[in-house]
């Protein structure tokens, strides 16, 4: 049997009401309306519910990972972090404030010149400790294979000739 948005199919179980009052035939219309309203809003807010704990569940899973990756950090690697992630802060705060305090005066003039070779002497320090640290990164990844292990750990193929 074909189905027409017209026909109404009497076989789908629902209950029929026949009836000839307008207004209760009326008020039955709104409280069919609201219930399927309610029924929609449970249906959504389930769906929201479900969709927070999937939300809720990965933000767990990803917290777990980066604690496990800050557990595997060695010492020498969290100070390299540090280093690395205050650095450039230090050198922008160290060269601005000493351009802000040449822009004001609150540095002499007879007295400039110690002041920039004193703040040279500590942005090159500060820049060859970074430099160090992204050379041994760059040492360290190219020890890797791109899975987490060393090169060393692979054996060579033994090749044979007849």
């Amino acid at each position: 049997m074909s189905k027409h948005e017209d026909y109404d199919d009497y076989t789908t179980g629902k209950q029929t009401f026949i009836v000839k009052d307008e207004k209760a035939a009326l008020k039955m219309k709104r409280e069919e309306a609201r219930a399927a309203r309610e029924k929609y809003k449970a249906v959504v807010a389930r769906e929201r519910e479900e969709k927070a704990a999937e939300r809720a569940i990965k933000r767990d899973q990803i917290q777990l990972e980066l604690t496990k990756l800050k557990l595997s950090q060695s010492a020498s690697e969290k100070a390299r972090t540090n280093i690395a992630l205050t650095t450039p802060a230090l050198l922008v705060l160290l060269i601005g404030g000493f351009i802000a305090m040449l822009g004001t005066g609150s540095i002499p003039d007879d007295q400039v010149s110690v002041a920039s070779a004193l703040l040279t002497l500590v942005a090159t320090a500060l820049m060859q400790n970074l430099r160090s640290i992204v050379s041994e990164g760059a040492a360290d990844a190219s020890d890797a294979n791109g899975n987490g292990k060393a090169h060393h750990d692979k054996k060579p193929k033994e090749v044979n000739k007849k």
